[in-house]
């Protein structure tokens, strides 16, 4: 498997979490080859070379099942454009949260025993599908990280769906012609934080996230 291969789910998490501006040709090209071309400035280059090396710590896991280790290895290969201490779990005395349009949401702070656990129970569901989708917003709405939560959770997400071998990818619901898309979807996951309302989120994801794999 190449890390080409995941650029559906690079693409649509960069766009859709950190504003990625660079296009789609470009970001393909540039996990084919490495060219730079078309890539729109220092903080794209960044934040496209912390995506492939998280699609390439998924690909390195080989297809086993997913842990809380690999979930801290997707986030500690976020080095250039994510948190000071990339894959260290965030403390309470460091009040870390994330702002949505419904309010601040800052979770309670995290062991690596209940980061196994919210992996685990996630996974319980008999549909891959469901369960890379519950694994996403699980991990999302805990927040375990100091930053890259999100992009963390998509990528964990994809793992669990490569080791299963559903032959699908979950995306993050995006359209560059239809800036809605993406608005209703943060709506949805800000509801899914602030409230706990987790199925608009669930059918949103489940309807236009999930794309078969070529």
């Amino acid at each position: 498997m190449q890390v080409r291969e995941l650029l559906d789910v690079i693409y649509t998490a960069g766009v859709v979490f950190d504003g990625l501006s660079t296009s789609k040709p470009a970001t393909d090209r540039f996990l084919r080859s490495g060219d730079t071309h078309g890539v729109r400035g220092r903080g794209d280059l960044a934040l496209l070379e912390d995506l492939r090396s998280a699609a390439q710590t998924v690909i390195d896991h080989g297809g086993a099942p997913v842990t809380g280790r690999l979930v801290t290895s997707i986030n500690a290969s976020l080095t250039r454009s994510a948190a000071l201490n990339p894959g260290r779990l965030r403390t309470a005395e460091q009040g870390i949260g994330v702002r949505t349009v419904y309010g601040r949401h800052e979770p309670p702070a995290m062991t690596s025993d209940q980061l196994d656990e919210l992996v685990e129970v996630a996974l319980t569901h008999p549909d891959p599908r469901r369960g890379a989708i519950a694994l996403f917003i699980d991990i999302a709405r805990a927040q375990p990280f100091e930053d890259g939560n999100k992009r963390t959770a998509i990528f964990a997400a994809n793992a669990h769906l490569i080791a299963e071998g559903a032959g699908c990818f979950l995306t993050v619901p995006q359209s560059d012609g239809d800036p809605s898309v993406a608005a209703a979807f943060n709506e949805a996951l800000a509801k899914a934080y602030i409230y706990g309302e987790r199925e608009p989120l669930e059918r949103m994801l489940f309807d236009d996230g999930i794309i078969d794999r070529v």
